[in-house]
């Protein structure tokens, strides 16, 4: 759901950002990123965590963004345990996907969707046949859903020790990178986009960029 929270709290030399603020710097990081050049799109910014994933929305700033508990490591303990996993987790993820992400499909379709953190940026490397990361590579490409589609049936029958031989994998991320790779395809359905940008630039950027 579209969620509001409280501003970020200083505690002591750090600052913790409330998530409306972490929305914030993330669509941040995109919207004014020169080299991916957005202008006045209507943009949306995915970002794929390991506990939530956060949508943020709008032109040149947020307008609209959601916070939804379905990240990568929740899902997988919820309801795709195996490994690797069986087809009837698979069917029952992804039903829960669609309808945690049904909000998403009440937006206007927006002209662009970019994917910052982790997942892209793996997925991004697969699609590549990168060996290692290579930010100049990966940084701006995109990937279609049928492109996702192979990578995400790829993964899908893999266990986790067999992710982590991916070449160009990071090792950490093999045991949700399947999990991660589902709930993207999931959300671009929602936002009924049939491709994504990656960014390898992420909250910091944003933070920068603010200033």
């Amino acid at each position: 759901m579209e969620c509001s929270h409280p501003q970020s709290q200083v505690h002591g030399e750090f600052i913790i950002l409330s998530e409306a603020d972490e929305a914030r710097y993330s669509f941040l990081s995109v919207a004014r990123d020169a080299e991916l050049g957005v202008g006045d799109e209507l943009l949306a910014v995915l970002d794929i965590g390991g506990g939530s994933v956060e949508v943020a929305v709008g032109r040149a700033d947020v307008e609209q963004w959601f916070s939804f508990p379905v990240g990568a490591g929740r899902v997988r303990e919820t309801f795709m345990p195996a490994d690797p996993p069986d087809p009837r987790e698979i069917l029952n993820a992804v039903r829960f996907l669609d309808e945690t992400f049904e909000p998403l499909r009440s937006l206007p379709q927006p002209n662009r969707v970019v994917s910052i953190g982790g997942t892209g940026v793996n997925l991004a490397m697969l699609a590549l046949g990168l060996t290692q990361f290579d930010p100049a590579r990966v940084h701006g490409v995109w990937l279609s859903s049928e492109a996702i589609a192979v990578l995400l049936e790829r993964l899908l029958r893999l266990s986790d020790a067999e992710r982590r031989t991916l070449p160009g994998i990071e090792p950490d991320r093999a045991p949700l990178l399947h999990v991660g790779a589902l709930i993207l395809e999931r959300a671009l359905f929602a936002l009924r986009r049939e491709e994504v940008q990656i960014s390898t630039r992420g909250l910091r950027y944003g933070v920068l960029w603010s200033l």
